[in-house]
């Protein structure tokens, strides 16, 4: 019995010390100050333009009041919803200059959202106008702030239908007033 204990002691040893975490080294140098939060990103997917496809590109710029200037809006999330057929969601994000394209889109009808996302320094103003080079029937579904970031959600009522080989273009300003 007191083999049969001690070979049960040992493989129960053994399952332990294989088990365990490996201890970390002493830190020997000076523990660094903490450095500011890193925010990830979504990586950029390359798009190879298709000239037989849809097109849809614009701009989105802020007119602070009083101001005949504008200032772009980047980094604002789009969407595009197909709602005819095969359901089908497409992302983009503005750029620095606040363009955004939706390319290689297929002929269909589509809905079309604006998510701005906007800490609360970027935001010219509470309320702004909408203004839009093409009007389809946009709605103003919520308004919220969140700590440091407002948000809006705009959707248009009326779907916008693409074309083969055709650009649309959808500019909006919001204007401060």
């Amino acid at each position: 019995m007191n083999t049969f204990r001690f070979i049960l002691n040992c493989i129960l040893l053994l399952f332990l010390t294989a088990c365990a975490a490996p201890v970390a080294p002493a830190q020997t140098s000076t523990p660094k100050a903490p450095t500011a939060i890193r925010q990830t990103r979504t990586p950029t997917l390359t798009v190879t333009p298709d000239a037989t496809l849809g097109k849809i590109e614009g701009n989105l710029y802020w007119q602070p009041s009083g101001s005949e200037g504008i200032q772009p809006i980047p980094d604002v999330t789009l969407q595009l919803e197909r709602h005819s057929g095969e359901y089908l969601k497409m992302k983009v994000r503005s750029q620095a200059d606040g363009h955004f394209i939706f390319y290689n889109v297929e002929p269909g009808e589509y809905g079309f959202g604006l998510y701005l996302n906007l800490q609360l320094g970027e935001r010219k103003c509470e309320a702004p106008e909408y203004i839009y080079s093409r009007d389809l029937k946009w709605l103003h579904y919520s308004t919220w702030s969140k700590v440091d970031v407002w948000y809006d959600v705009i959707f248009s009522s009326v779907d916008l239908t693409i074309n083969l080989g055709e650009t649309t273009v959808l500019d909006f300003t919001l204007k401060c007033p």
